[in-house]
């Protein structure tokens, strides 16, 4: 699909293609293209708009990276069905997020995965199964799905997941992860949603390089202004690391 530059900035609004339907996205251009990508993955029940992915984008977009925000189906302005199970449709989308990219004139080959909570899971399973990524920033991400799949299960689930009786899939944890490199771990001490000790178990599975941040005082979405502002810059510094600006060698 062509691209529509939106007049008052450097983001581009795009359709994703999927078999059943387009993902709807954005996408942050920085000033040199063609350029090292990282694309966000947004939570359960979350979306490419909140003001969390919002800053990411503008923030590395400065940097010098492109930057890829987009809905997962069943969220957000995302107009592709649900499948089977929550994971496999998620995964669908991801991948079909990454094949998109790496088609485009302003990607250089060199990609990497911001996800948080559910979207950092996300982001984990499709490095390990997939070589185009090439560095992995996770914030909050759950060890384990047990809480999420309490919560597909819950009344207060909103539509559409709980119009389409959605059940989660499989793997329901991250225990037969391989040793993936290049992942930043970031989990706030006083995350009420996914206890940082999930971010620890996750560490450890993870080879070198690998780097664990955890904040003192943060929540699960990081709505203290600072904290978030160090994860952001300590995310941004981890891809500058393992993406070069000149792509594969």
């Amino acid at each position: 699909m062509d691209i529509d530059l939106s007049p008052e900035s450097n983001v581009r609004t795009v359709e994703i293609p999927t078999h059943p339907g387009f993902l709807a996205g954005n996408v942050h251009l920085p000033l040199h293209v063609p350029a090292p990508v990282v694309v966000c993955c947004h939570g359960l029940l979350s979306s490419k708009d909140s003001s969390k992915y919002l800053a990411i984008g503008e923030t590395l977009s400065h940097a010098g990276f492109a930057v890829v925000r987009f809905d997962f189906s069943g969220c957000g302005e995302s107009a592709a069905p649900c499948m089977d199970t929550l994971l496999n449709t998620r995964m669908r989308d991801l991948q079909a997020t990454l094949d998109y990219v790496q088609k485009q004139p302003w990607a250089n080959g060199q990609l990497g995965l911001l996800g948080s909570s559910l979207g950092g899971y996300l982001a984990l399973l499709a490095a390990a199964r997939t070589e185009q990524v090439h560095a992995v920033v996770c914030w909050a991400t759950p060890f384990d799905l047990a809480k999420v799949q309490d919560v597909l299960k819950s009344t207060r689930t909103p539509p559409p997941l709980s119009s389409h009786g959605m059940e989660l899939g499989s793997p329901m944890s991250l225990s037969g992860l391989p040793a993936i490199h290049r992942v930043l771990v970031v989990h706030g001490q006083r995350d009420e949603t996914v206890s940082w000790q999930e971010g620890l178990q996750l560490y450890h599975r993870l080879a070198e390089p690998r780097q664990l941040l955890l904040l003192e005082n943060g929540d699960h979405r990081l709505l203290d202004p600072a904290y978030r502002k160090l994860a952001i810059h300590a995310s941004l510094d981890w891809f500058s690391e393992h993406l070069t600006p000149h792509g594969p060698i």
